[in-house]
């Protein structure tokens, strides 16, 4: 077998160049956030191939006695459920870190507007919190400026920290429409086949739902079949740097 891609050394040097002159204890702190992140990544490492899989024709059954755990297992691993995207739920696990800093960055915003919940305007304007997600770059492939969409919007970006926690985003309140667009979210991953949601699937989400925003948005020209479009070619520009490396 190949060498491990990343050897613990780099792993150890890593920690401590983001820390540099802290001491063994503090250290600590920041190995366990690596290793978070390590985890997500793993998780998103395994997905992909099961998500190559079920495109080949390979059954649950299959793929879970690949991984030495049941169909059920895998299933429930790797299957985005409705419940993993309602606010109430116990926890955003099928999104990407993208995908709750975005959310995050909406509740930032309704806050700062002073704003009973968090509506479709702010997860929209969330998205261009994360401008190297998939959103962000589908909306500026269809040539609008960052200017253009918070005015449409009628917002401006907030700045500054936000928690991205799971647990910090089960405490926004969310209004009707919103929960309607992260309904239209699920079915956007499903749709594509995805087993994540991500900031592209919120994006869809947002547009599936009718509304002011969805209108002022469309006057920008990011109607939801434009969108589609150009979605798609991030996505195909997406598993090209995947497949050779560099994503």
């Amino acid at each position: 077998m190949a060498d491990f891609p990343v050897p613990l050394d780099n792993l150890i040097a890593y920690v401590k160049g983001l820390r540099p002159g802290d001491g063994p204890l503090e250290l600590v702190s920041g190995a366990v956030t690596v290793a978070d992140r390590l985890e997500e990544h793993s998780d998103a490492l395994v997905g992909y191939f099961v998500d190559q899989a079920r495109r080949s024709g390979a059954s649950w059954s299959q793929i879970g006695a690949s991984m030495g755990v049941s169909k059920q297992a895998a299933q429930q691993r790797f299957v985005a459920r409705d419940d993993d995207l309602e606010p109430e739920a116990k926890r955003f696990g099928r999104f990407t870190p993208r995908a709750r800093n975005a959310v995050a960055a909406a509740g930032r915003m309704a806050a700062s507007a002073q704003a009973d919940s968090v509506d479709v305007a702010h997860i929209a304007a969330g998205l261009l919190a994360e401008p190297h997600g998939l959103a962000a770059k589908t909306i500026h492939r269809l040539g609008v400026a960052d200017e253009q969409f918070y005015g449409a919007l009628g917002l401006v970006p907030v700045t500054g920290a936000y928690d991205s926690d799971p647990v910090a985003l089960r405490e926004l309140h969310f209004s009707d429409a919103s929960r309607a667009a992260f309904r239209g979210t699920l079915k956007a991953a499903l749709r594509l086949g995805h087993n994540y949601i991500g900031t592209e699937h919120l994006l869809l989400g947002v547009l599936s739902v009718e509304s002011d925003t969805t209108e002022s948005l469309a006057k920008l020209g990011l109607s939801p079949a434009l969108v589609d479009r150009a979605l798609a070619v991030e996505l195909a520009s997406f598993r090209l740097d995947q497949e050779r490396g560099t994503a």
